[in-house]
């Protein structure tokens, strides 16, 4: 086959379509040669001698290509705006809550008073009063041996 005479795209069979008139497919208005430069940013030069054409297979191809192109697209603008939404909203509970706010225990400073237990944010507890997994954070709690209330209290936390 004659390549000035053959698909611009893969030189393997005839075009059976022009690249610059416009076609219209589902609706919609296609230009295959400005498809091409929106989807590849590839500018094909069309006029002079030879073949301004595109086959069948080329077009189904774009057309695909187009398709993906558009839906990461979007998919990346509906990210962003996810994104932003959730960080937007993470400011505003900070501007009233702050994340590292340090608990003060009975002797005022931030570390634990010997024989008391860490203290447990209260939306880490069930709707029954007991604590829920906490995770990324270590609780360790020391049985105080010399109050026999907190080994009951340390048995009953076994058995859960």
């Amino acid at each position: 086959m004659d390549v000035t005479h053959a698909c611009r795209c893969c030189l393997r069979r005839a075009p059976d379509k022009d690249l610059t008139t416009p076609y219209t497919h589902l609706g919609e208005t296609e230009i295959y040669a400005d498809m091409i430069k929106e989807c590849f940013d590839i500018h094909l030069v069309v006029g002079g001698s030879g073949s301004c054409g595109i086959c069948s297979a080329c077009v189904g191809r774009l057309r695909d290509a187009s398709d993906f192109k558009l839906q990461v697209q979007r998919s990346q603008a509906e990210l962003r705006a996810r994104t932003q939404g959730v960080s937007r909203v993470k400011e505003e509970e900070s501007a009233v809550e702050p994340e590292n706010l340090e608990i003060q225990n009975r002797d005022g400073t931030g570390d634990p008073v010997s024989g008391e237990e860490p203290p447990v944010k209260p939306e880490t507890r069930d709707e029954d009063g007991t604590p829920n997994q906490i995770l990324h954070e270590e609780l360790i709690i020391k049985p105080d041996l010399t109050d026999d209330d907190d080994d009951d209290t340390g048995d009953e936390m076994s058995r859960k």
